[in-house]
């Protein structure tokens, strides 16, 4: 009788000791994401330590490209307001 008890005692502990731990896809998910992320920016560390002209240049085209789209929109809200004003003005002198 006792050495059921001691077999089944045993059967729970060495069960305890290793437990299996079921991981969800979506954690593995995460998990490769990180790992993915880390790896990216360690590329583009490395990449702007080798060629840090290069980096230089896109950020000065970036800033072009972004002052001209702002030239733009303002010159377009200047000529709206404009526009208006005109149309205002008409509107009041033949009313």
């Amino acid at each position: 009788m006792f050495s059921k008890l001691k077999d089944f005692y045993n059967s729970k502990v060495k069960s305890t000791d290793h437990p299996q731990t079921v991981v969800r896809a979506d954690q593995i998910e995460q998990q490769q994401e990180k790992m993915r992320m880390q790896e990216r920016r360690r590329a583009e560390q490395e990449y702007a330590k080798q060629h840090p002209e290069q980096i230089i240049e896109e950020k000065m085209q970036s800033f072009e490209n972004k002052t001209n789209s702002l030239k733009k929109k303002l010159n377009i809200a200047i000529i709206t307001v404009f526009g208006l004003i005109i149309l205002v003005f008409l509107i009041l002198f033949f009313i």
